[in-house]
């Protein structure tokens, strides 16, 4: 998911995990210890990418509550994080979708039935949330706007009733913070932020600091988007750093959260604590370990030859970008990587005084969809070359 893309799903407030306690509802079943206790179990197996044991987890606490949103909401989870790891594959786009509308499809049927039903708000505000997040990963900018806005009316619903609810603070805090910086960020979604009231920026860190140091079931997922603010918007490794380890502290398992660490070591010049956590993600991805996908293993190497590029061991780098340019021949799906490994290469071949190899190189980039701004860079090389002085 690129930059943009992340901003306009800051515009869908919501977090991604499960509410915490509703004051106000006596018979939500987010009150009872049993469901919590399994609940806490179920996301700590999901967060450590052992899905087989969050499904079996989820599942226990559906069948105990039939009819009830809780049951495809927290199923659901397992195939969002799939995506995640392998954010440019739509095959699952379908499937997950589908279990969002079956969510909103059973919290609209018990909010007919009772329009003050707080535990149907919530669950509707975070699939809406989730469909939302679909649809601005896949530049859908409406539709995601659209989720967007029902996500927060409900989500404002359930805050009138619980105002003291620690774990609400995350979908409030991210949408202050967000959409007071997106405009002033990015031009092309100025007309979305439109859709929504003014944003906070100051308030909405003070809002997700509180959210995930005292709510109850979201502070991974706050801690993870603080991680990505900090890294994406603020340019803070400092504090990016902070996060990811106390992340990887709570969920060692964790592919994201590992690359995230080495990416926060390299932007603050750590490049020894960089170069090892790559090779980690790397060796247990040889090993097939849960979580760290082929995808993962592109974004690590690719982030190994920009360390070796900086200490200027550029046949090594050209070692590791062969590495990256078989992995990513070898997949169905079209990656980033493919034309930003092409592009590190001429780099590499610019470095080594080998104009001519590097000028084909950028010509071929030019030849490729881009990764992010890899046409912009290919052009520069191509009109004076990498390492060049002035």
């Amino acid at each position: 998911m690129n930059v943009r893309q992340l901003a306009l799903f800051a515009l869908l407030v919501f977090p991604s995990a499960v509410p915490a306690t509703v004051e106000a509802a006596s018979t939500s079943i987010l009150e009872d210890p049993v469901f919590q206790e399994e609940a806490r179990l179920g996301l700590q197996y999901l967060y450590d990418m052992d899905f087989a044991g969050a499904d079996a987890t989820f599942a226990k606490i559906g069948g105990r509550y039939p009819g009830h949103p809780v049951g495809p909401f927290l199923q659901s989870l397992i195939p969002w994080w799939a995506i995640q790891l392998e954010p440019d594959d739509a095959s699952q786009d379908a499937a997950f979708l589908k279990a969002m509308d079956e969510v909103i499809t059973v919290c609209d049927r018990r909010l007919k039935a009772d329009p003050e039903d707080l535990d149907a708000m919530f669950f509707k505000a975070g699939a809406h949330a989730f469909r939302g997040r679909v649809h601005s990963d896949r530049t859908r900018w409406l539709r995601a706007a659209r989720d967007g806005q029902q996500a927060l009316r409900h989500l404002r619903a359930v805050r009138e009733r619980a105002p003291e609810n620690d774990d609400l603070y995350f979908g409030i805090g991210l949408f202050d913070y967000l959409v007071d910086v997106i405009p002033h960020r990015y031009r092309v979604l100025r007309p979305f932020a439109r859709l929504f009231p003014k944003g906070d920026k100051e308030r909405g860190l003070q809002e997700l600091e509180r959210a995930m140091t005292r709510g109850k079931f979201v502070p991974t997922e706050v801690a993870y988007t603080l991680l990505q603010i900090q890294y994406i918007f603020e340019e803070n490794f400092t504090e990016s750093l902070r996060h990811a380890t106390w992340l990887r502290q709570r969920h060692p398992d964790n592919s994201i959260f590992h690359l995230y660490q080495g990416r926060a070591f390299e932007r603050l010049g750590r490049l020894q604590d960089a170069n090892r956590v790559f090779h980690e993600i790397l060796e247990r991805h040889e090993k097939g370990q849960s979580g760290y996908t082929d995808a993962m293993a592109e974004r690590a190497l690719y982030l190994l030859t920009r360390v070796e590029m900086q200490w200027r061991r550029y046949d090594v780098a050209l070692a590791d970008i062969d590495r990256l340019e078989r992995l990513t021949a070898s997949r169905d799906v079209e990656s980033e990587y493919k034309v930003l490994g092409r592009l590190r290469r001429g780099m590499v071949f610019d470095a080594l005084g080998r104009r001519k190899e590097a000028i084909v190189c950028y010509k071929q980039v030019l030849k490729m969809d881009s990764g992010g701004n890899a046409h912009e860079r290919a052009r520069t090389y191509l009109k004076k070359p990498y390492g060049s002085a002035g």
